[in-house]
């Protein structure tokens, strides 16, 4: 009886190691299809939106964003974001959305503005017109929030003048939360 007993808790403490240890998941946001909607001339001369994915065994895509502007870029610059799920095949506006200046976005920002400096951000804020090169930005996992209330849908960024509202760039990207075994990816983010 204590040989079945002890045998039964090993199995235990094995399943636990297995699923704490081993099998230990990455929970990470795919991003596909970008596209910029609509750019304002009096303030940009362009501006593209890229995703890429390095290789068939790496299964994040990684984001670039270039664009040249004409007016210096600071808290002048407001950012909305909004989060849309994919319900029968329709975008559908969620509770899920973000609002803030640039200044916050390239300084202090979590969630998307580590993306900005983890992609080549040098500037301070406010910065002088010119181009701005960002590669290779993805969202670190760790800044995702457990129990994302969807799985599948769009980010919808506008960005407008603070004082006028006046538009100066809209674009969308396509995203899904993903999950991946720890040990399959090495450093990827």
């Amino acid at each position: 009886m204590s040989e079945r007993l002890g045998f039964v808790r090993c199995l235990i403490i094995l399943s636990m190691y297995y699923w704490a240890c081993v099998s230990e998941k990455i929970t990470y946001i795919s991003v596909e299809h970008p596209k910029v909607d609509y750019m304002n001339t009096k303030y940009l001369v362009y501006a593209n939106l890229t995703a890429e994915r390095f290789s068939r065994s790496n299964p994040v895509y990684y984001v670039g964003l270039h664009f040249h502007h004409l007016i210096p870029w600071g808290s002048n610059i407001y950012i909305d974001v909004y989060f849309y799920e994919l319900l029968s095949n329709q975008y559908k506006r969620s509770f899920v959305e973000m609002h803030f200046d640039w200044c916050y976005l390239v300084e202090k920002d979590l969630f998307f503005g580590a993306a900005v400096r983890a992609g080549g951000w040098k500037g301070g804020c406010p910065h002088g017109p010119g181009k701005v090169n960002l590669y290779n930005m993805t969202i670190n996992p760790a800044y995702i929030p457990r129990g994302f209330p969807f799985t599948k849908g769009r980010i919808y960024a506008n960005f407008s003048l603070t004082k006028t509202k006046e538009r100066v760039a809209e674009g969308h990207i396509d995203m899904r939360i993903a999950t991946v075994e720890a040990k399959s990816i090495k450093s990827l983010f």
